[in-house]
């Protein structure tokens, strides 16, 4: 007799939910900031990250509502044939040396993560498929401005325009209340796209 074996992907498109590791205003490398961040992050193998799980409706710190974000921009990702998920939480798992402090990822845990997640949560995951960008207005990063002949970390505005000028022709998303939305550059409008079509089922 077949057993079913839990998808953490499929579950994430049956919940209608992104995964994306946002540059933070609170990161503890002082050296590494907006937009530095991000092109590291899309680059970087074998190392876990902290992952938000975004659904439709979701604010960003800078917005009153139902939390969800950790930032205003960030990575979107998929999960491929060799991404491994280290843990889940329904809240900031925290992390020591040995890495995450949240659970495994079996399937009432990945539910519970979103079911009872009262702002934030937290996935960490690594080797991921970097899908696009993520933007959540209104946009602010960090970034390292030269001050008094210092490096000094400053949290910074920007638009629409700023915050994507980094990453190339890369696909860009977001989401409002009442669905997703993806970018088209050639017309300047937002268009909107439903989860299925970020993660696509035919995916191999």
């Amino acid at each position: 007799m077949m057993t079913s074996t839990f998808s953490p992907r499929e579950f994430l498109r049956c919940r209608q939910a992104v995964l994306v590791h946002f540059s933070t205003l609170m990161a503890s490398r002082v050296d590494l900031a907006f937009p530095d961040d991000m092109g590291q992050a899309m680059t970087l193998t074998g190392v876990p990250l902290s992952f938000s799980t975004i659904q439709v409706g979701d604010t960003n710190p800078q917005m009153q509502g139902r939390g969800g974000a950790e930032g205003s921009v960030g990575m979107l990702v998929d999960i491929g044939p060799g991404t491994l998920i280290d843990s889940v939480s329904s809240s900031d798992s925290g992390s020591s040396l040995l890495g995450s402090l949240g659970l495994p990822p079996t399937e009432q845990n990945c539910i519970d993560s979103i079911d009872k997640r009262a702002t934030s949560n937290e996935w960490h995951v690594q080797d991921y498929v970097p899908v696009g960008v993520f933007v959540l207005p209104p946009i602010w990063v960090r970034q390292i401005f030269d001050v008094d002949g210092a490096k000094t970390p400053v949290e910074v505005q920007l638009d629409l325009a700023q915050a994507i000028a980094p990453f190339g022709a890369r696909r860009i998303f977001s989401a409002n209340t009442k669905t997703f939305l993806e970018y088209d550059r050639g017309t300047q409008q937002w268009l909107a796209v439903t989860c299925d079509q970020i993660l696509p089922d035919n995916r191999s």
